[in-house]
């Protein structure tokens, strides 16, 4: 591809300008990698200095309030009497006003003694035998043994938003109530600029308390704020970007310890970020004005030295039309001076090889003229090396036509031989299925059974008028646990036989588990015992579906085989192991073996020992297919003390799967 040619002047003033542009654009680069970032960790640690110390405002704020409850509580240790306990109440709301209620709750959840800030002593008798044993912050402080704080809720003795806590005293529990409009008030106080903002938050992102009190009477919930959300279920302080009421802020999240609440301290960005921008505008006024100093400048001496340039190019552009250039320009650049002294030596030099070149043409000239009586010789040899060519053609081509035939009568019966091994397993899946629906059914007696019972023992209680919400609870779960399996079994089901050939892999174990609990139910009416001992975390590759059919089939025939024979205590035992990368399935039962003149037999399609109404002579013939051909493996059988073992090897891995299945 040709190289684009441009001016020298056009060059030179765009390196001019990227010489003069850079410092801006650095100057840029450093203002967003610098300066930006150390202003956002100043703002940060401003907002962060902020909320810790309101934080530690608050949390006193909570400490001093809870004083009056454990004052109260030091009481009853000493002195039970409601009289005494009712004074000593009566005390600490005179002396501490955000207290706007308290109460002494006995072990039964009944209020002994009461005391509501600025109501009459009659609605407060009002309140004594009130029953709150059901209420969260009671039952946590009596089953934890410790104190407990709750969350903001409005207060329904004096209106507002209150906070409460409980501290346990032996079998008793107080609990005071406080006014968190103390702390709109406290923060309110504390606010250093208008435009600050500064809010309390409790665990369910509730505003509990702000600077001007209007965030708290709207009862904003500020959950949904990412940055706030994030954060309520975490012990972390947190900096970052926020939105309330339309406005983008910036701000801090600090925990307050007692209560486990947070303090928000945020500021609208536009805010704090005025005196950076302030910063970064005088600075980029300056560095425009240089750059286009600079600029100015580069062009004037880039126009200089261009015109050298051109001059040198127009003598060189001469000597190219064949023409003698001796006034060479000079100048009071050395550079330029050397570049004009080697032009002129490289013009002597270029006519001297125009000379030699022309008379190396007139002897090449000569060459080609013997050449070509050469080539005419070579052209006659070539002809006849077609005639034989085209003679080996015509019998290839022949050839091809016969091995053209020969395939496909080899794809045809390639053809006839799939399609017979496709009715084939189609068959062997029909059967399957018979046996699974009537594994099914036996799974499903009992659970219908069980079902029928808790129905009759539904109605046998309603009539005796024993049933209650709790026991009509017990009866819904007991059944829905029992509809629940039945459904599970409907799903193994659907999954055995769902037409998914896709190669994938699974967990062996798994797919022996799911194929043994599809039997389980046959197997123990049968009276079998069937052990699983499978090693975990062996892997395969291929379709579940395929597996799960062969080890489906040669558990079908060792039960048949029990129950044909009457076997005592029979029983069945799957055992995997991965030795090498290979992964080894083992199937052995007590059923008696096979007789030695059949067991070579009994992967024959349609050779089977059973009654034709009872087998097709197929399973084991279709797992033989699967194995080797699906998974690349081996299946063995053999008679082994008084019982039958199938051994199957396959590949933990299989690399050729992939490629089979792309095809």
């Amino acid at each position: 591809m040709a190289m684009a040619v441009r001016p020298l002047r056009h060059m030179l003033v765009r390196f001019a300008a990227l010489v003069t542009l850079l410092p801006l654009g650095l100057s840029a680069l450093l203002g967003s990698l610098w300066l930006l970032p150390q202003a956002e960790q100043e703002i940060a640690s401003y907002h962060r200095q902020l909320a810790l110390t309101i934080a530690g405002q608050v949390d006193s704020f909570f400490k001093t309030s809870r004083v009056t409850a454990v004052s109260v509580a030091g009481v009853i240790d000493h002195d039970e009497h409601v009289a005494t306990v009712q004074k000593a109440i009566a005390t600490n709301l005179q002396l501490l006003k955000r207290l706007r209620a308290m109460y002494l709750v006995d072990a039964g959840g009944r209020v002994r003694a009461v005391g509501v800030n600025k109501m009459s002593a009659a609605l407060q008798n009002d309140l004594l035998g009130l029953d709150l044993s059901r209420n969260e912050l009671f039952q946590k402080a009596k089953s934890t043994g410790a104190e407990q704080w709750s969350d903001s809720f409005l207060s329904v003795v004096g209106g507002g938003l209150s906070v409460a806590v409980a501290v346990p005293t032996g079998t008793n529990v107080v609990i005071a109530e406080f006014d968190l409009a103390y702390l709109s008030e406290f923060l309110q106080q504390t606010t250093p600029v208008s435009d600050q903002v500064i809010m309390l938050i409790d665990r369910r992102g509730q505003v509990v308390a702000d600077q001007a009190g209007t965030w708290t009477a709207q009862q904003l919930n500020l959950s949904n704020i990412p940055l706030i959300r994030d954060r309520l279920n975490s012990s972390k302080e947190v900096h970052g970007r926020l939105v309330l009421n339309g406005v983008e802020m910036v701000g801090s999240l600090h925990r307050i310890g007692t209560v486990d609440w947070w303090v928000l301290v945020a500021r609208p960005t536009q805010t704090a970020y005025r005196q950076l921008w302030t910063s970064l505008g005088i600075m980029a006024v300056a560095l425009s004005a240089t750059t286009l100093a600079a600029f100015g400048v580069a062009m004037v001496l880039t126009r200089r030295m261009s015109q050298r340039f051109e001059s040198l190019a127009e003598h060189a552009q001469l000597i190219t039309r064949g023409g003698a250039a001796t006034d060479w320009p000079h100048s009071n650049v050395a550079e330029f001076n050397a570049l004009a002294d080697s032009l002129q030596k490289m013009s002597g030099s270029l006519h001297e090889r125009a000379r030699l070149l022309e008379d190396e043409i007139a002897e090449r000239q000569q060459v080609q003229e013997q050449l070509h009586e050469k080539a005419l010789l070579l052209e006659q040899e070539v002809a006849e090396r077609v005639l034989a060519e085209q003679s080996l053609q015509v019998k290839q081509t022949q050839l091809e036509t016969l091995n053209l035939t020969l395939e496909d009568r080899v794809r045809q019966e390639l053809a006839k031989n799939r399609e017979k091994d496709a009715i084939m397993i189609q068959q062997g899946r029909l059967a399957a299925m018979g046996e699974m629906i009537s594994n099914i059914a036996h799974q499903w007696r009992q659970p219908l059974n069980e079902l029928a019972i808790m129905v009759q023992t539904l109605r046998l209680e309603y009539d005796d008028n024993l049933l209650n919400g709790e026991r009509i609870d017990e009866f819904t779960d007991d059944c829905m646990n029992t509809i629940q399996h039945m459904s599970q079994t409907i799903n193994t089901f659907r999954d055995f036989f769902k037409q998914n050939r896709a190669v994938q892999q699974f967990d062996l174990s798994t797919a022996i588990t799911a194929t043994a609990n599809l039997l389980q139910a046959s197997l123990q009416a049968a009276g079998i015992s069937l052990k699983l001992d499978l090693q975990p975390g062996c892997l395969l590759q291929g379709q579940p579906n395929d597996f799960s059919q062969v080890v489906l089939n040669i558990l079908n025939n060792a039960r048949d085989a029990l129950l044909t024979r009457a076997v005592p205590a029979p029983a069945v035992t799957v055992t995997t192991q991965q030795v090498q990368g290979m992964a080894q399935i083992t199937v052995e039962d007590n059923g008696g073996g096979i007789a030695a003149d059949i067991v070579d037999k009994i992967f024959d399609p349609y050779f089977t020992t059973k009654h034709k109404a009872q087998g097709t002579g197929l399973g084991l013939y279709i797992s033989k297919k699967i194995i080797e051909e699906n998974f690349n493996g081996t299946i063995e059988v053999e008679s082994c003390s008084g019982g039958t073992r199938f051994r199957i090897v396959v590949p933990v891995k299989a690399p050729d799967l992939q490629q089979q299945n792309s095809a």
